[in-house]
């Protein structure tokens, strides 16, 4: 890509550092190390994804003087396996040599506010020194490698990591083959499988709601709208109450397993909710827990994460139907 340099009497301006970024498959690494772009300095974001629908990705973020040699030994010292890996370049006219640590540190910041993966951290990163000008240029960095990820197709980096229909649907046709971490992350393509990626049927109990989600759940939404859950094969549904509260519906079912990083009061929430008999294990499926009769949740956001057993948000597992539009008398 080009690069625009800026070279005037001014010392406080810093160069424009032009994005330098390729995805790739891990299996293509070994095939691909001689590379300009892996040969070189450079900072890396590694991706696996789970063996269960009711895991997240995993990722994990690093640098490196020869950034392609130093992922592989990261991958083979991990133990773990993984699948995508971004790599940042690093080596432009005028860039300091201490740039990719600043940028393993930034993109680890990125990683740890994306609620949808859990981050692997050996010892964290440390902000090092940069001039005032520099830590401009390198933010910026960030910022473009942001924008330029999402206008190749990839959210991943993203908050929210479920996009609408219509934007998966609608996206560029690619030059060469390739894959699409929107379709990847998206909690019911979790699971692997060698068929065509498609989303779990309906239960019987929600045959007459739209297949298609609708928007997420907000705070602003109307008394009386309903809900679907949609992560993994778990079915459930709820309504908003009068006074704000979400109701959870007999017969939803909660995930029986739950995430590393899921927060301790959820977790006792959710044994909570077991040990009063709200919920039971599910009669023929020990992935999940049923609800015995409609239970109140006053918080959407910890209703999501006691089901998932996940810190998924509200608004990207609980998604309202269009033909639900019904209100409570």
């Amino acid at each position: 890509m080009s690069l625009i340099n800026l070279r005037d009497p001014d010392s406080k301006r810093a160069p424009i550092w032009v994005p330098s970024v390729t995805v790739m498959r891990i299996e293509d690494l070994a095939s691909r190390v001689s590379l300009p772009a892996l040969t070189r300095p450079g900072c890396y974001i590694a991706i696996g994804l789970p063996d269960a629908s009711d895991q997240r990705p995993y990722a994990m973020c690093g640098e490196g003087k020869n950034v392609g040699q130093r992922l592989m030994r990261k991958i083979a010292d991990s133990g773990r396996e993984w699948d995508f890996a971004v790599i940042f370049g690093c080596e432009q006219p005028g860039w300091p040599r201490i740039a990719p640590k600043y940028l393993e540190w930034r993109f680890t910041g990125v990683l740890e506010c994306a609620p949808h993966f859990d981050l692997q951290i050996g010892q964290s990163p440390q902000r090092d020194h940069v001039s005032e000008a520099e830590r401009r240029a390198l933010d910026n960095y960030v910022l473009e490698a942001r924008r330029l990820l999402v206008a190749m197709g990839h959210h991943f980096l993203e908050p929210v990591p479920v996009c609408e229909p219509d934007v998966l649907r609608n996206g560029m046709a690619p030059s060469s083959p390739r894959f699409d971490f929107n379709e990847l992350l998206k909690p019911s393509r979790l699971s692997p499988t060698d068929g065509p990626m498609l989303a779990p049927a309906p239960s019987s109990e929600a045959a007459d709601w739209d297949a298609e989600p609708g928007p997420g759940l907000k705070a602003a939404d109307p008394v009386g709208s309903r809900y679907r859950l949609h992560y993994g094969d778990l079915q459930a549904t709820a309504i908003k109450l009068h006074n704000g509260d979400v109701l959870v519906l007999k017969s939803s079912e909660m995930s029986a397993t739950e995430t590393t990083t899921l927060p301790r009061y959820i977790r006792e929430h959710r044994a909570t909710l077991l040990a009063t008999g709200v919920v039971k294990p599910h009669p023929t499926d020990e992935t999940k827990f049923v609800f015995t009769h409609d239970e109140p949740f006053r918080s959407p956001s910890r209703l999501a994460k006691c089901l998932t057993g996940s810190t998924q948000g509200a608004g990207a597992v609980w998604r309202i139907s269009a033909a639900d539009t019904s209100r409570l008398t």
